[in-house]
């Protein structure tokens, strides 16, 4: 299992190599959350198979207040598996 301050550092660069604007990242590693057996959702190779999986959360700028997104990470292997948004998967929208 990698370490909560790996994760972040993937998550990082995933923002970085999808140039992806945002206004912060909660660097605080007490917030970054484990969930266990979690069941994977579409946007994965995963999909409907149990995995720990470590959640960071970013913000962007938006209109009244910040928007919070959700990027979801596999506990074993650090691979970034989906952002939750909203309105639905950012991956969606990136391809």
């Amino acid at each position: 299992m990698i370490t909560k301050e790996k994760a972040l550092n993937n998550v990082k660069q995933h923002l970085k190599d999808k140039n992806r604007n945002f206004k912060k990242i909660n660097e605080d590693i007490s917030k970054i959350l484990l969930e266990k057996e979690e069941i994977i959702y579409p946007h994965s190779k995963y999909y409907e198979q149990e995995r720990d999986v470590y959640t960071i959360t970013y913000y962007c700028e938006g209109y009244y207040e910040d928007q919070t997104l959700f990027v979801i990470v596999d506990a074993e292997t650090g691979e970034v598996l989906y952002t939750m948004t909203e309105h639905g998967y950012a991956e969606d929208w990136e391809e």
